[in-house]
């Protein structure tokens, strides 16, 4: 199944599932992670930017109603009509946020920071387990680092 002849061309190649290297591919059948070619990446990107957006747009939202209801909890009870009504909003401000999430996943992808915008997902570049990376601003998927790293030790993706 796995193809552990190939090896990269040059540092930071992406490659298939098949060429992931044995110690990894057994990561992969602990771990259950979804693994995706950078052509897949890429054919997320777009629906995962519009998620982000809209998680962000929500995380705004949710920050300032918890505020409102801190105030409003300096001068009514907390059993206070309105203060129940804000407490349900803000309760479908979260069910939108848990189902934002999902929609991420869905694409393999994982959100690694909100401000400003990250997403990841796991590939494979030079024959080992990464993680693709991307962020706000950034027109496509170039970047990667090891699993063991962080977003500050990002490195350029090099396709053949």
């Amino acid at each position: 199944m796995f193809n552990l002849d190939r090896e990269p061309l040059f540092s930071g190649q992406p490659m298939l599932l098949e060429d992931l290297n044995e110690e990894d591919v057994q990561r992969l059948d602990i771990e259950n992670l979804s693994v995706l070619s950078i052509d897949q990446v890429r054919e997320t990107l777009p629906d995962v930017e519009r998620q982000l957006s809209t998680l962000q747009a929500i995380v705004d939202e949710a920050h300032d109603m918890t505020e409102e209801i801190e105030i409003l909890l300096e001068s009514l009870p907390p059993e206070h009509p309105h203060v129940v009504e804000m407490s349900e909003l803000l309760g479908g401000l979260v069910a939108h946020w848990q189902q934002t999430i999902a929609k991420i996943e869905r694409h393999g992808a994982r959100v690694a920071g909100l401000d400003p915008g990250r997403i990841e997902w796991y590939g494979v570049v030079d024959n080992h387990l990464m993680l693709y990376s991307w962020t706000c601003g950034e027109s496509d998927i170039e970047w990667y680092y090891g699993l063991d790293e962080s977003f500050s030790s990002r490195k350029p993706l090099i396709e053949a």
